[in-house]
C-alpha cells in the first residue's frame, strides 16, 4: 500500500507540471503600450526617441484608441519622427527563449493629412546584439485615415540567448504638396500609435490531459480505500 500510495504521489506530480505547463504562458506587453503614463514632458514613460530626430509627442483627450492618450508622429521640417523602446530596460520581464509572441499594435492617419508609418522588432541578447529581426516594415495610412486598424507581425520562436525585444516606429515621408484650402504646403503627414504589445498566445490544454487527470483523482480515490 506504501509503494502504491507514493507511486501515485509521483504521478499526480507529474500531472501537476504537465497541466501547469499548458496553461497560458505569461505576456510581454511593452511597457506603457498604451502612453498612459507620462514619462516627462511629451514623452511617455518607457519610450525615447532616436537621438537627432524630431521624436514624438505623447497626446491625451480624445487621441487614443481605447483610452485617452496615444503616441503621435509627425514629420517636422522634413525630419522623420520616431519612438523607440526596449522592453527590459523599460521595466518588462526578459523574453523566454523558445516561445512564439505576436508582436502588435494599432495605428491610424490624421484626417486632412496623409503619412507612411514605419516599424521594426528586433530580438536582443543581453548586451544589445540583434539575433532576430523583422527589418523594417511599412504601413501606408493615406487610406485609414481616423480610422484605427490593428498590425501585427510574428517575427518567429525568440531564439536562446534573446533578452529583450526591441520596437522602433518611425514616420516616414509621405507625399508633399500644396493644401488646396489654405494655400500652404504641407508635410509628410501624422501617425497616431496605440495599445503595442508582444503577447504569448495561450496554449489549450489537450482533452487528454484533463481525462489522465481524472483517472488520478479516481486512483487516489481507490487507495484511501483500501487504506481504510
Amino acid at each position: 500500500m506504501l509503494k502504491l500510495k507514493k507511486r501515485i504521489t509521483g504521478i499526480v506530480a507529474v500531472a501537476a507540471l504537465t497541466l501547469s505547463s499548458g496553461a497560458v504562458q505569461a505576456a510581454n506587453a511593452f511597457a506603457n503600450g498604451g502612453f498612459e503614463i507620462s514619462g516627462g514632458g511629451d514623452q511617455a514613460l518607457g519610450w525615447t526617441s532616436a537621438p537627432g530626430t524630431g521624436g514624438y509627442t505623447r497626446v491625451c483627450g480624445s487621441a487614443g484608441r481605447t483610452d485617452d492618450c496615444a503616441a503621435q508622429l509627425m514629420s517636422p521640417a522634413l525630419n522623420a519622427a520616431v519612438a523607440l523602446q526596449d522592453n527590459v530596460a523599460a521595466g518588462q520581464p526578459p523574453l523566454v527563449a523558445g516561445t512564439n509572441p505576436l508582436f502588435s499594435f494599432w495605428a491610424r492617419g490624421y484626417e486632412g493629412d496623409t503619412g507612411v508609418l514605419n516599424y521594426k522588432l528586433s530580438y536582443l541578447s543581453d548586451i544589445g546584439g540583434i539575433l532576430s529581426s523583422s527589418l523594417e516594415q511599412s504601413i501606408a495610412l493615406n487610406d485609414d485615415r481616423d480610422v484605427w486598424t490593428r498590425y501585427s507581425f510574428d517575427l518567429g520562436v525568440v531564439p536562446v540567448g534573446a533578452n529583450a525585444a526591441f520596437i522602433e516606429f518611425s514616420q516616414a515621408i509621405g507625399p508633399i504638396g500644396l493644401d488646396p484650402p489654405s494655400g500652404t504646403i504641407f508635410e509628410g503627414g501624422t501617425v497616431f500609435i496605440d495599445d503595442v504589445n508582444l503577447e504569448v498566445a495561450a496554449v489549450p490544454v489537450p482533452a487528454a490531459v484533463w481525462l489522465f487527470g481524472s483517472g488520478l483523482l479516481g486512483l487516489i480515490g481507490v487507495a484511501r480505500r483500501k487504506k481504510a
